[in-house]
């Protein structure tokens, strides 16, 4: 991922007032600001990001412009108002960035909260540890919520957490500073496919582990080959001999997937490693774990059923075992 950092500017929210500290210049990028800031931004391009576009008339738009300190001014105001009627308020740190990814003019709004830490600061044998305010969490962390905005496009991926207020959990962000309806996040999209092909699995009697294996065959491969997953190809894969079952499952997805589900701007490496493997507990207490490539080819595994309905696995062509 092709970052380059070209302008930002922190303000920070002081929780015991609900005001803000508004800088009046911007940022000095230093070698580590910058490699702190790309970080961040690296991490928000996650599975766990909504996505969304907006639209030409979005009121959003309007709050940017080539200014960046005015943007995040009037952007901050903005997110002050809505996000200090949150029951548990934490001193924030909100930086917005101006960089180009791959050649392309991007926005960036990081909320970080800030922590409290014990740090050594001198040399005295009783009391040489420190509590210190205001500490940046380290950059391999993902900011706490992000908006990454392509200029170009429109485009956007959203990290956000709901706030309580009156007992209720609200997406702020969304609703009130962005003013639009995002898709669901790539991991909960992931988790309706399976949740959905278990309940469809059901419905027709075909909810043995096998079939749960084949979903997670189906969804590391689709991510593996095509980087992206299809309702309609997912139920030709697991439901090829049943048209009815094929059509209940992209119809009960529509409502939470209208479309497929892209990771092109996404990093899938989390989801990929999630179902590399298939594992397996046995009911005499055995535990299998066994890559997803091999446990689909019939050379190397086989899962016999017997006549008495009890299962038995070949482990076929072991060229040498290991202890471990």
């Amino acid at each position: 991922m092709d970052i380059y950092i070209k302008e930002a500017v922190i303000h920070q929210f002081s929780p015991e007032d609900t005001e803000l500290v508004l800088a009046d210049k911007l940022l000095t990028i230093t070698p580590k600001i910058e490699e702190y800031l790309r970080k961040k931004i690296e991490r928000s391009y996650s599975d766990e990001a909504k996505t969304g576009q907006l639209g030409a008339d979005s009121p959003f738009l309007d709050y940017l412009s080539d200014d960046l300190l005015a943007s995040s001014i009037t952007i901050a105001n903005l997110w002050k108002e809505e996000f200090s009627v949150s029951e548990n308020l934490k001193t924030n740190d909100l930086v917005f960035v101006r960089f180009e990814k791959n050649g392309v003019e991007q926005f960036a709004f990081l909320r970080i909260s800030l922590r409290e830490n014990l740090v050594h600061v001198g040399a005295e044998s009783d009391s040489p540890l420190k509590l210190t305010q205001n500490n940046l969490p380290s950059a391999g962390s993902a900011p706490d919520e992000a908006l990454i905005l392509n200029l170009q496009t429109h485009k956007y991926h959203l990290i956000e957490k709901r706030i309580k207020y009156n007992g209720t959990f609200l997406n702020y962000f969304s609703d009130n500073v962005l003013q639009d309806s995002p898709a669901i996040s790539a991991k909960k999209s992931i988790k309706a496919v399976e949740q959905t092909a278990q309940k469809i699995a059901e419905n027709f009697n075909q909810a043995d582990f096998q079939f749960q294996s084949k979903v997670k065959s189906a969804i590391f491969n689709h991510l593996e080959e095509d980087n992206e997953l299809s309702p309609e190809k997912l139920a030709n894969q697991l439901f090829d001999n049943n048209l009815t079952a094929r059509l209940s499952f992209v119809d009960e997805l529509k409502d939470v997937i209208p479309e497929k589900v892209s990771f092109e701007e996404i990093d899938s490496s989390r989801q990929l490693k999630k179902f590399e493997n298939q594992k397996l507990s046995l009911s005499n207490g055995i535990e299998l774990i066994v890559p997803t490539t091999i446990y689909e080819d019939a050379e190397s595994v086989e899962f016999i059923q017997n006549d008495n309905g009890t299962y038995s696995i070949l482990i076929k062509n072991i060229e040498d075992i290991k202890s471990k």
